[in-house]
C-alpha cells in the first residue's frame, strides 16, 4: 500500500503550486462603516476604479445569486469587499471545487443568468478581474488569488479557453477584460515596489551609518520605530499581489490563444506587447535588486525582511515563466522585437529594449543564485526560444546573415553556450548524500515520518473524543467521580506504602501496570481530570502541518525544477516538425458503418500518405545547432543525463520504505521526461557518441565491459540497469518501459549499437516481449512496443535464419494472443499494429528468410487478423481517441492489405 499523505495544497504537474493563500479575513466586529453611511446619509466611499460601481453608468448585475455576489464584490467598503472575496477564494474559487468544476464542465455551460454562481460565470469573473485594480491591496490580492486558481485548476482543464475565436464569453472576458488588467496592475505594482524600495534603502543607510544616527540624534530627530516594520509588511503585501498577478497571466498564455494573440501584436510605442515584455523584464531586475537590498540588512530587520523572500522569489519565476510562454513557439512576436533601440515609449517610465538588452537581462537572471532553478531556467528556455527563430530557423531556411544579424547569432550562440549550458550541467550534478544541498532522500524520509507524526495524532484525538463522549453519555454525577477517584488513589497509596514494607521504593509508572480497576473507570478518571485543566496545546499540530507543507513544496519545487530542465534540452535536442496532415483525410462520416472498410478509405489514405512523404525529408542540423551539440559533449552534459536517469531508476529500491503515491508518480514522471530527452538526444549527432567516454569500463552483471565510446557507455550503462530484480513480474513495469525506451532509441538512432546486441541482450529482449499487459496499464504496453520494435530494428540488418526463426515464432505467438483477447481492444490493436509492421520489414524484400515465413504460415496470419484489425480500428476511431494514432493505425491496415496482395494472397 503506498503511503497517503494529507496536504492542504494540491499538486499541479511541474510548475509552481497554483493555490492562492489570500490574507484572513478581517472580521468587523458591529455595524459596517457601509451600514453606518447609509444611516447618516453619507455616500459609500467609492473604489478608484474606472469602472467603479458607484460611478455614473454602474454596470447592471441584474438580480439572483450571482449578482448577489457581484455587489458584494464591488461594495464601497473594502472589507465587505475582502470578505466576499475571501469567501469565493475558499468555495468557489478553491482549487478542490473548481478541480471537480472542470471535470463536471462538458455537461454544463457557463450560467450568465440568475441561477446558482459558477466559477466560469463571465460576468463573475469580468468583476473579479476588476478587484485586481482595488485600491485596498488585501482586496486585490484576494481577487488575483480567485483567477489565479481559476487559470490554474478549471482554464487547463477544459476547451473552452483554448478556443482561438471569440465564440466563447470565457474567452471574451480573459482576452478583453483580464488581459489589460492584469497589465496595468503589473505596472501598478511595479511602481509601488520601487518606491518602497527607495524607502526602504534610506532606512537601511540612516540604521547602518552610526555618524548620521548621531547626527539625527544632536538634531532632535525622532524616526519611528514602526515605519522600517511598516514598509516591509507593505512589501510584502506588493510582491504577494505581483507575484498572484504575474501567475494568473503565465496562466492566460498558456491556456488561452486569444489572450497571446493580443498579446503579441509588435513592438511599437506604447503597444500591449511592449509594455508587457517590458514589464516582464522589470520584474526580473527589481526583483535581483531587492533581494540583493535584503541581504543589507541589520539584524533586527532581518525576521521582517525574510518574510519578503518567498513572494519576490515567486514573482521572479512567474514573470520569467510568463516570458517563456510568450515566446515559445511564437515566432512572429519574436521576429518583431526590435534590434535597435526603439523610440521612448508612452508612459515615458517604460524603458526602450532591444533584443541586446533583452539577452542582457536574461544572462543576468540565469547567473544570479538568489534565484530559484525554475527561474533561471525558464529564462534559459526564453534564450532557447530566442535562438531557434532568430538563429536555427533562419541557417535552415538557406537565408543571409547581415552585420546586425551576425552580432545577434554570436550573442545567442554564446549565451547559450558559455551561460545556459554550465547552468544546466550544476544541475544534473546530482548527489544524494550531499549535505550541503537538497537531499531527495532525506526529503521522502522527513515526508513520510512528519505523515505518521500526524497520522499518529489525528487517531489519538479520535481516541479522545471517543472515550470522552462515551463518558458524557453516562452522565454521572460529579460526586460520584470525586468518591472514585478518592477510592482510586487510597488503593494506589495502599498499594505503594505494602510495596515498599516488601520491595522498595515503586514509582507511578508500576503503580499504573498493577492498577486493578477496569480500564473504562481509568478512562474516566482521566477524562475528568483533563477536563479541569486547560486543553492541551494545538500548535504542535499545526506546526507539523506546516513543516510538512514546507517539505512538499521542496518536492515539488525539486521534481518541477528537474523536469523543467530536461524539457529544455529535449526541446534543444529535437528536430523540427513537418507539418500535420490534415485530419479529415482519414475520417469520414462517423456514422458509417464500424465494420466497413471502403475503397474510399484507401483512396484518402494514400492520397495522405503521399502527402506526408512528400513533407518528410531528411533534416541536417545547421552550423549553429552543430557548434552547440559540440558545447554539449565538450562540457559532457550528455553522461551525466545518463547518469542522473541510471541514479533515479535506483531511487525508489533504495528508500526502503513504503513511498507516497506523490513520490512514486513524480519519480516515474521524471524518469519519463528523461528518457524523452536521452532519446532525443541520441537522435542528435552529437560528438559524444565517437569521443572518449567518461568511464573506460561499465559492470554488467558479472562481466566487464570494455568502454571506448559514447554509444558503448551508453549501451552498457542501461544493459547493467536491468538486473535480475527489475525483470521479476512484481516489479512496476515502469522502470521497464523508461530503460527500454531508451534502449530502443540507440538500436534505431546509433548503428553501431545494433552491433553491441549479443545472444544475452536478445534473451532479454524476448523477456521484454513476453511481459503480458495488463489493462489500462500503458507502462506494461510501452513496455511491449518497445520490445516489438527493437527487434524489428535488428531484424532489418542481415542475420541468420535461427534469430529469424526465433523472432518471427515469438512475434506470431503474440499476434494470435492480441486477436483472441477481447478484453482491452485498445492495447491489442497497439499490439497487432507494431507487429504487423515489423513482420512486413522483415518480409518485404528481396533477401528475406521466404523458408521460414512459408513455414510459419505468416501469410495466413495476415488474412486472418487483418478484418479483425480494421473492425477495431474503426471502433477506436469512432470513439474519437488520440487522432494521430488512429491515423497510424490505419496506415497500418493499409499496407498490411497491400503487402498480402504482394505476396500472392
Amino acid at each position: 500500500m503506498s503511503l497517503r499523505i494529507e496536504t492542504k495544497q494540491k499538486r499541479c504537474g511541474f510548475y509552481a503550486t497554483r493555490h492562492a493563500h489570500p490574507p484572513p479575513n478581517r472580521v468587523n466586529h458591529g455595524k459596517t462603516i457601509e451600514t453606518q453611511r447609509r444611516q447618516t446619509g453619507q455616500q459609500p466611499r467609492p473604489t478608484g476604479l474606472v469602472n467603479d460601481i458607484q460611478s455614473s453608468n454602474p454596470p447592471s448585475t441584474g438580480e439572483g445569486p450571482v449578482a448577489n455576489v457581484i455587489k458584494k464584490i464591488r461594495h464601497g467598503d473594502p472589507r465587505v469587499r475582502h470578505a466576499a472575496l475571501v469567501a469565493l477564494s475558499s468555495t468557489l474559487y478553491d482549487s478542490n471545487s473548481l478541480s471537480s468544476a472542470a471535470s463536471n464542465a462538458g455537461r454544463e455551460s457557463p450560467r450568465n443568468d440568475g441561477g446558482a454562481a459558477s466559477a466560469n460565470n463571465p460576468t463573475l469573473l469580468q468583476a473579479l478581474a476588476e478587484r485586481i485594480l482595488d485600491s485596498d491591496i488585501p482586496c486585490a490580492t484576494a481577487a488575483a488569488g480567485c483567477l489565479s486558481n481559476y487559470v490554474g485548476f478549471y482554464a487547463t482543464s477544459v476547451s473552452g479557453m483554448t478556443a482561438t475565436s471569440g465564440e466563447s464569453e470565457e474567452v471574451n472576458v480573459a482576452s478583453e477584460v483580464m488581459v489589460p488588467i492584469l497589465i496595468q496592475r503589473v505596472q501598478k505594482s511595479l511602481e509601488a515596489v520601487n518606491s518602497l524600495r527607495e524607502k526602504i534603502s534610506e532606512i537601511i543607510k540612516t540604521t547602518t551609518t552610526a555618524a548620521a544616527a548621531s547626527s539625527a540624534a544632536a538634531k532632535g530627530n525622532k524616526t519611528d520605530p514602526q515605519a522600517g516594520e511598516k514598509l516591509w509588511l507593505s512589501s510584502k503585501e506588493q510582491w504577494e499581489l505581483l507575484s498572484l498577478t504575474l501567475q494568473t497571466l503565465a496562466g492566460l498564455i498558456e491556456n488561452c490563444p486569444m489572450a497571446v494573440q493580443r498579446m503579441s501584436g509588435g513592438f511599437t510605442s506604447s503597444s500591449t506587447t511592449s509594455t508587457i515584455f517590458t514589464s516582464l523584464l522589470q520584474v526580473l531586475s527589481l526583483s535581483a535588486n531587492f533581494l540583493i537590498l535584503l541581504e543589507g540588512v541589520n539584524a533586527a530587520a532581518q525576521q521582517l525582511s525574510q518574510k519578503c523572500d518567498e513572494p519576490i522569489l515567486d514573482a521572479a519565476t512567474n514573470s520569467s515563466r510568463a516570458l517563456h510562454s510568450l515566446l515559445d513557439e511564437n515566432a512572429s512576436l519574436i521576429a518583431s522585437i526590435p534590434t535597435t533601440v526603439m523610440p521612448p515609449a508612452t508612459p515615458s517610465n517604460i524603458p526602450s529594449i532591444n533584443i541586446f538588452s533583452v539577452l542582457e537581462e536574461l544572462k543576468k537572471t540565469i547567473v544570479n543564485t538568489n534565484f530559484s532553478s525554475m527561474t533561471r531556467l525558464h529564462a534559459s528556455g526564453v534564450v532557447f526560444s530566442l535562438r531557434k527563430v532568430l538563429v536555427v530557423d533562419k541557417e535552415a531556411s538557406g537565408s543571409s546573415f547581415d552585420a546586425l544579424g551576425e552580432q545577434i547569432k554570436l550573442a545567442l550562440q554564446t549565451c547559450a553556450s558559455d551561460v545556459v549550458l554550465p547552468m544546466l550541467h550544476s544541475l544534473f550534478d546530482l548527489k544524494f548524500n550531499d549535505t550541503n544541498s537538497i537531499n531527495p532522500k532525506e526529503l521522502v524520509k522527513r515526508m513520510v515520518d512528519l505523515s505518521k507524526e500526524i497520522s499518529a495524532q489525528i487517531q489519538d484525538e479520535q481516541m479522545e473524543s471517543q472515550i470522552v463522549k462515551e463518558i458524557n453519555q453516562r452522565k454521572e454525577p460529579a460526586r460520584m467521580i470525586a468518591r472514585r477517584q478518592k477510592k482510586l488513589r487510597e488503593e494506589k497509596e495502599k498499594l505503594k506504602q505494602s510495596h515498599q514494607q516488601g520491595h522498595g521504593a515503586m514509582d507511578d509508572d508500576d503503580i499504573a501496570t498493577k492498577d486493578v480497576k477496569t480500564g473504562q473507570e481509568s478512562a474516566a478518571m482521566v477524562v475528568e481530570q483533563e477536563g479541569d485543566e486547560k486543553k492541551p496545546d494545538q500548535s504542535n499540530a499545526g506546526d507539523l502541518k506546516d513543516e510538512l507543507n514546507h517539505v512538499l513544496q521542496s518536492w515539488r519545487d525539486l521534481m518541477g525544477s528537474y523536469k523543467l530542465a530536461l524539457e529544455v534540452i529535449a526541446n534543444l535536442c529535437s528536430g523540427k516538425e513537418g507539418e500535420e496532415i490534415e485530419e479529415d483525410m482519414f475520417y469520414g462520416d462517423r456514422e458509417d458503418d464500424e465494420h466497413m472498410w471502403d475503397s474510399d478509405d484507401e483512396a484518402k489514405l494514400i492520397a495522405a500518405v503521399g502527402t506526408a512523404n512528400s513533407q518528410s525529408a531528411d533534416m541536417k542540423c545547421t552550423p549553429s545547432e552543430l557548434a552547440l551539440f559540440s558545447s554539449m559533449a565538450s562540457s559532457r552534459l550528455p553522461e551525466q543525463m545518463l547518469s542522473f536517469f541510471s541514479k533515479w531508476l535506483e531511487f525508489l529500491p533504495s528508500i526502503g520504505m513504503d513511498c507516497p503515491a506523490l513520490v512514486v508518480d513524480d519519480v516515474n514522471e521524471l524518469l519519463s521526461t528523461c528518457s524523452h530527452c536521452l532519446g532525443n538526444a541520441i537522435a542528435c549527432d552529437l560528438p559524444t557518441w565517437s569521443c572518449s567516454p567518461m568511464k573506460s569500463t561499465v559492470i554488467v552483471g558479472s562481466d566487464l565491459k570494455v568502454v571506448e565510446n559514447g554509444v558503448q557507455l551508453f549501451w552498457w550503462d542501461l544493459l547493467s540497469s536491468f538486473s535480475a530484480s527489475w525483470m521479476a513480474s512484481d516489479v512496476d513495469h515502469a522502470v521497464k518501459s523508461h530503460i527500454s525506451f531508451v534502449m530502443l532509441s540507440m538500436i534505431r538512432h546509433q548503428p553501431q549499437a545494433r552491433t553491441l546486441v549479443d545472444s544475452t541482450q536478445l534473451d532479454l529482449i524476448f523477456a521484454l516481449l513476453s511481459i503480458e499487459p495488463k489493462e489500462n496499464d500503458n507502462s506494461s504496453v510501452q513496455v511491449m512496443s518497445n520490445a516489438i520494435a527493437m527487434l524489428g530494428i535488428l531484424c532489418s540488418e542481415p542475420h541468420p535464419s535461427t534469430v529469424d526463426s526465433r523472432v518471427c515464432s515469438a512475434l506470431l505467438e503474440r499476434l494470435r494472443s492480441a486477436t483472441s483477447n477481447e478484453n482491452d481492444i485498445t492495447t491489442n490493436v497497439i499490439a497487432i499494429h507494431e507487429i504487423l509492421n515489423v513482420l512486413m520489414d522483415m518480409y518485404g524484400g528481396d533477401d528475406c528468410h521466404d523458408e521460414i515465413f512459408a513455414k510459419n504460415d505468416v501469410l495466413g496470419h495476415f488474412k486472418r487478423c487483418l478484418p479483425w484489425f480494421k473492425r477495431q480500428v474503426k471502433k477506436v476511431s469512432a470513439g474519437r481517441r488520440n487522432r494521430e494514432e488512429t491515423e497510424t493505425w490505419s496506415e497500418t491496415a493499409l499496407n498490411a492489405s497491400r503487402f498480402i496482395k504482394y505476396k500472392g494472397g
